[in-house]
């Protein structure tokens, strides 16, 4: 299932989740893992973000280690526009409404149970741990989302999303873990300026669903992200990091969310080690 084997190792200190990647040099963990990046052909949208193609072979350099109980990622990949505005406000005929302008992206998936697919058009039923950073939302606070993503062949309890798969119908349910973001909507503004923010800051982040910390710096064209979680959360719906435990992750990225191009990772396997 997984492409690559990537050892996970015990870091002396913790790292600081801030974008930069001076802890891990600090400790000799400047060496990271290569993964080619490939386009997606799931979620494109016929309105462009103004993006030209990449040039070439995309790559995401990937790091990650553990200390104590926390589980720290860092990912680095090429985006020649930062896009950190997510669907703002504009003055339009004397009336604002939200534009479709979104924010790049970076996501993690991790194995939930038995079975995994790196294609989200399979018609077979699985489940994934989702951690998904935004350069709009995300940055605000620090922290991703914690999310979870099930797909199936058959409907779910709930209403959810249906996609042309391979095979027949693809049922797609997203949901996020219980709490409040690190983000929240602006309602509707009042007044004369052209454009307003229509996210901000949240008073008060909460529960499992802020579990990782997460925060990304964009420069000279290369994204720089840090994330961070508890190895156990207690969580039932979070996957478990075990040292001498092993587990399957794949990583994507969204130059300029869903409008633009959606790029992934072969699956990854993530072992553990004691030493």
């Amino acid at each position: 299932m997984a492409s690559s084997v990537f050892e996970i190792l015990p870091l002396s200190a913790p790292i600081q989740v801030d974008g930069e990647l001076g802890d891990w040099v600090a400790q000799d963990r400047e060496q990271a893992l290569l993964l080619p990046l490939t386009d997606s052909e799931w979620l494109q949208d016929e309105a462009s973000s103004g993006e030209s193609e990449p040039d070439g072979q995309m790559v995401m350099r990937l790091w990650a280690a553990y200390h104590g109980d926390r589980f720290y990622l860092a990912a680095q990949w090429s985006d020649a526009t930062q896009n950190a505005t997510y669907k703002p406000w504009k003055l339009t005929n004397g009336e604002y409404v939200r534009a479709r302008t979104v924010d790049d992206m970076f996501v993690v998936r991790l194995q939930l149970g038995e079975s995994f697919s790196q294609c989200m058009l399979t018609n077979s039923a699985y489940q994934t741990d989702i951690w998904r950073w935004s350069a709009g939302r995300s940055n605000l606070a620090g922290l991703a989302d914690d999310m979870k993503h099930a797909y199936s062949s058959k409907p779910f309890d709930t209403p959810a999303r249906e996609y042309e798969g391979k095979n027949g119908i693809v049922y797609f349910l997203s949901t996020y873990d219980p709490g409040v973001s690190g983000w929240q909507n602006v309602p509707r503004p009042k007044g004369a300026a052209t454009v307003v923010p229509s996210v901000a800051k949240s008073g008060e982040s909460s529960g499992s669903r802020v579990d990782v910390t997460a925060v990304g710096q964009w420069r000279d064209g290369v994204w720089t992200l840090e994330m961070s979680r508890k190895m156990n959360t207690g969580d039932p719906e979070d996957v478990v990091f075990k040292v001498g435990g092993e587990q399957v992750a794949q990583f994507a990225v969204f130059n300029a969310g869903y409008q633009w191009r959606k790029y992934i990772t072969n699956p990854v396997l993530l072992k553990f080690a004691d030493r």
